[in-house]
């Protein structure tokens, strides 16, 4: 009943939003176009079968993007934000079927992927920032907070996001089925506020089968923390999770990083992350990781990594890691390692 009301006070908050943004017609409304590519190669040998594959990265999606945004004259601010993921072939897809056991795979691979990331509208002013459509529930990000600089390629996710189809030797369970960051619902179509001053923010959001988040940021020069809970309500069985992530740069270029979460489906579900990094004054950042997802699918599952980023210029980065998954106490799960490397470019 007190969702419900809930959704009535946002249908309300809507409708006099729209009132104010009738006067943005007659103002000028600035849109930028922006995008990355992110392409990599994978070596992978899953303990069956090697391989190398060409993808895209899906730790960070080749995309494009459309903002825009005008003033109002009662001093505030709306806008509007579309953006389009276009990938071919994502690493998060990459299976063992696609690898040849001569080593020499990659002429396989999972197609073309589009989606919809962000297709909302918004309006803010001394009140903070409403946002309705599709986009980030309140609760995206919570165990992704990274200051490590090698977030390409290695974060919180990245087990899920570069080998998330890949299988454990001949077990028949993938990374996805036992690896989770539980990072939240995603991005979903909600109605979203985005409120604080200074070094604290925080966010709640409404969506679709009345799924509720809500979180919390500090952000300082040299720390960031958020922490966010969620309830899937009506659209997935009531089940609630909760993260909390936090990431620690120092001047001396040494970073720590992070990440506890989880949710109260079968099992209780948990995982741990942690980072230690390096930056140097060249643009280089170098950081080794560890992290583990208990009591989800057929066993616990976890995984060590390194990696190494460069931004070359302003807009490109090259990238390198080496990781190795492991899946415990299920027969015929061998370690999955690969060597990855690619480039991000924005535009």
């Amino acid at each position: 009943m007190q969702i419900k009301q809930r959704q009535s006070n946002a249908l309300t908050l809507l409708a006099a939003s729209a009132v104010i943004l009738v006067p943005l017609s007659g103002h000028a409304v600035e849109f930028t176009i922006s995008g990355q590519v992110n392409r990599l190669l994978m070596a992978v040998d899953n303990g069956d079968v090697d391989g190398i594959v060409h993808a895209d990265n899906s730790v960070s999606g080749t995309r494009w993007r459309i903002k825009g945004q005008g003033d109002l004259d009662n001093g505030m601010t709306a806008g509007m934000y579309f953006e389009n993921q276009l990938q071919s072939n994502p690493s998060s897809k990459v299976t063992a079927g696609d690898l040849d056991t001569d080593g020499d795979g990659g002429d396989v691979g999972d197609g073309d992927h589009f989606s919809v990331r962000q297709a909302n509208v918004w309006i803010k002013g001394n009140f903070g920032k409403v946002t309705i459509g599709q986009g980030d529930g309140a609760a995206n990000g919570s165990a992704e907070t990274d200051r490590s600089g090698t977030d390409v390629v290695q974060y919180s996710g990245s087990p899920g996001d570069l080998l998330g189809s890949m299988d454990y030797g001949t077990s028949g369970d993938d990374v996805g089925d036992v690896r989770s960051n539980f990072d939240g619902l995603g991005r979903n179509d909600n109605i979203r506020y985005d409120g604080g001053n200074g070094a604290f923010t925080f966010s709640g959001s409404l969506g679709n089968g009345d799924k509720l988040e809500l979180a919390v940021k500090y952000k300082a020069e040299d720390l960031e923390v958020k922490a966010a809970y969620w309830d899937k309500a009506d659209s997935g069985g009531d089940v609630t999770g909760n993260a909390i992530s936090a990431s620690w740069g120092g001047k001396t270029g040494i970073n720590l990083t992070g990440a506890f979460s989880g949710d109260d489906s079968a099992g209780d579900p948990e995982n741990i992350y942690l980072k230690l990094g390096f930056k140097t004054g060249d643009g280089s950042a170098y950081a080794v990781d560890y992290s583990e997802t208990t009591d989800l699918g057929a066993g616990d599952a976890n995984s060590i990594s390194v990696a190494w980023v460069k931004n070359v210029m302003k807009g490109v980065q090259v990238y390198a890691s080496y990781r190795i998954e492991s899946l415990d106490n299920v027969p015929g799960a061998d370690d999955i390692t690969a060597f990855i490397g690619g480039a991000r470019v924005k535009f």
